[in-house]
């Protein structure tokens, strides 16, 4: 393949046998008319024949060179479209791929977030669960305390029947005081 600036060829050069040909019959054909000698005469015809002669024999070879350029042309269209459709079917099939690759990732997601919303149900009943048993517990605490303070001290002896004693009232605290621990005994008295 040529390269530079001869890479293709001007038109001049291509139209140049073409051209040469048809000057020739056409000059053989205008010297018939000025000529009157037979001998001339199938000169010149003989010229023009040959003329139209190669004339034909270049028009046959151009036309059979044009005739493999579309051949040529038509099969490489004909693996274009075949590769192209091939191309088409290989993307149509990764596309179905992905998206059956989609779906089941989407299934899996749908899975995992079912199976965490579980969780977070199980973790929640278990917090609830163990705040119930915390408050239980505290609360057998209390009663525990409460039981120790009441067994702690001594119980008092009911006053026998028909009689109506009350404690005697003890001498109100004057306002300003501090309390203190014998004040503390004597109220729970």
């Amino acid at each position: 393949m040529p390269h530079g600036r001869h890479r293709h060829s001007p038109p001049l050069h291509r139209l140049l046998p073409p051209t040469a040909i048809a000057v020739v019959a056409v000059l053989g054909a205008g010297a018939s008319w000025f000529s009157g000698q037979a001998l001339v005469l199938r000169g010149l015809v003989l010229l023009v024949a040959v003329a139209a002669l190669t004339g034909a024999v270049v028009m046959r070879r151009w036309d059979s060179v044009a005739g493999l350029r579309v051949a040529e042309l038509d099969r490489a269209r004909g693996a274009d479209e075949w590769r192209h459709e091939e191309r088409v079917a290989e993307l149509e099939t990764e596309l179905e791929e992905s998206r059956e690759q989609r779906g089941e990732l989407a299934r899996k997601v749908r899975a995992k977030r079912a199976e965490l919303a579980a969780l977070r149900n199980e973790h929640a009943a278990l917090l609830r669960r163990y705040a119930a048993a915390e408050t239980g517990r505290a609360n057998a605490l209390e009663g525990r305390r409460r039981l120790a303070i009441e067994a702690a001290s001594p119980a008092r002896a009911l006053p026998p029947a028909g009689t109506d004693r009350r404690p005697a009232p003890h001498p109100p605290v004057p306002p300003g005081t501090r309390p203190t621990p014998e004040l503390y005994q004597r109220a729970n008295a």
